[in-house]
């Protein structure tokens, strides 16, 4: 299992030629996706019946990251790790398979898995989110000019080693903020982890091959944006925090990242998913998608 950083970084190119023998439906079918939680999971990396699988660790106990990584793989493997799952050969309702797109779910039979439905990822055409035309869009251009209006004296450009401290403080800022107008705990969970996620990914964006913008107004970074390619015409907007006190923040830099010239080999842009929250689905709604992808978690019956 990995015990730090830099041990799990030496397994990216053997995660990468697993990744690439086969398609990439999902975002969390990549390496920084895997990265991103190594603050909360030992990972495990194994390779059964010639497929890549990885485990992660926890409290509870261990479930399967991905489904098994490679060009293909049977019941057999499944099998297998199910029993590289169980603890003292018995297995536990933790012990399950996670992330496993549509297309993949013929390799499970339903006689023997419980399967529940995840949060869907929203996917958009980028050439949509990059020009924001027609009446579709016109809340998302009043949110940018009142942005353009306000801040004249404005830079959307490329993160630096020695913009993280501002990033973190703004991230600090924008969790109280959110944390004071929502009582539900499970999200004030979720804040808390992804201070952690967003450190992690800010401290190791090189290594990882994130491309990572801030957006400045009158001097100071209002906001951060960064992603990922996830194939070769689609790339993942992973994370996005911009302070909540400036207007238009927020609409102005996700039109800005998916204009900019890093990005224009890329056709679709992946926002993940909704955490299954009426008001993150609603601001993904309103950017309208032109396809929601499904995944699945299985777990054996009984």
């Amino acid at each position: 299992m990995m015990k730090n950083d830099i041990e799990l970084l030496d397994k990216k190119p053997l995660v990468d030629s697993f990744l690439n023998k086969g398609p990439r439906p999902l975002s969390v079918f990549s390496f920084v996706s895997l990265f991103a939680w190594c603050d909360f999971f030992d990972f495990e990396f194994k390779v059964i019946n010639g497929c890549l699988c990885i485990f992660a660790h926890g409290g509870p106990g261990c479930f399967l990251y991905l489904p098994p990584l490679g060009e293909s793989f049977d019941q057999s493997t499944v099998d297998l790790v199910f029993e590289q799952m169980a603890q003292g050969g018995k297995i536990k309702p933790v012990n399950r398979i996670e992330n496993i797109p549509g297309n993949l779910l013929s390799a499970f039979d339903t006689d023997r898995y419980n399967l529940y439905l995840r949060p869907v990822e929203y996917v958009y055409r980028k050439e949509d989110l990059a020009a924001l035309k027609g009446n579709a869009y016109k809340s998302q251009r009043h949110d940018c000019n009142s942005f353009l209006t306000h801040h004249g004296a404005h830079a959307f450009e490329p993160y630096l080693d020695g913009d993280f401290s501002p990033c973190m403080e703004l991230y600090e800022r924008w969790a109280e903020d959110r944390a004071r107008a929502n009582s539900d705990e499970i999200y004030r969970s979720m804040l808390q982890e992804n201070r952690l996620v967003h450190a992690r990914l800010l401290k190791f964006w090189k290594p990882l091959g994130l491309i990572a913008r801030v957006l400045k107004a009158d001097g100071k970074i209002v906001g951060y944006t960064l992603g990922f390619t996830v194939d070769q015409s689609t790339f993942c907007v992973y994370a996005e925090i911009a302070d909540l006190k400036v207007h238009g923040a927020a609409a102005f830099m996700f039109k800005s990242f998916c204009a900019d010239p890093e990005l224009k080999d890329f056709r679709r842009i992946n926002a993940m998913d909704d955490f299954a929250m009426p008001k993150v689905a609603r601001a993904k709604q309103a950017y309208h998608p032109s396809e929601l992808i499904s995944s699945y978690t299985i777990s054996l019956k009984g």
